[in-house]
């Protein structure tokens, strides 16, 4: 079978609205099925003095921000970016990282997965209404949580001391 050829526009009002894990708005513009497998595009706007989400890390997939309006700072293994509106921040899969938005104005911004895959994580996630922010002291929500984060390869962790 020859692979598509045919391109897809995506208006700004066009994409998948998905309930944010992390507070803020998220919408799929890019999902797995589009890309051949190849990545994932989310529009997020995160809103202020937002922690996000806790330390993670992702096994199987790289992730960049592309900053479109106010800035986001994101903490990778032991550096810490401060990405005002045009900068990018590669992080790649392994590494320890934690995007957040200490400051007083939304920061909106591109956020891609490579591989695809990750838009399936926060589907599903929205709709288990997993935490991904704060941590649960129920067991029953932990299990789900381990369970749900082994499949996508997704680990919470901690920074290194140092």
């Amino acid at each position: 079978m020859a692979p598509e050829t045919h391109g897809e526009f995506i208006a700004p009002e066009d994409g998948k609205a998905l309930i944010n894990p992390v507070g803020g708005r998220m919408i799929l513009k890019l999902p797995t099925a589009l890309t051949g497998g190849a990545y994932t595009l989310h529009d997020n706007v995160m809103p202020p003095g937002s922690p996000g989400p806790r330390p993670h890390i992702h096994h199987g997939h790289d992730e960049t921000f592309y900053v479109l309006e106010g800035q986001l700072q994101v903490r990778v293994n032991d550096q810490t970016f401060h990405a005002p509106a045009g900068a990018f921040v590669f992080v790649p899969r392994g590494a320890v990282h934690q995007p957040s938005n200490p400051g007083t104005e939304a920061a909106h911004f591109l956020l891609v997965f490579s591989p695809g895959g990750m838009d399936q994580f926060f589907e599903e996630a929205a709709a288990g209404r997993l935490p991904l922010q704060g941590m649960s002291s129920e067991p029953d929500t932990l299990a789900r949580l381990d369970e749900f984060s082994r499949r996508y390869g997704y680990e919470f962790a901690e920074f290194a001391e140092g």
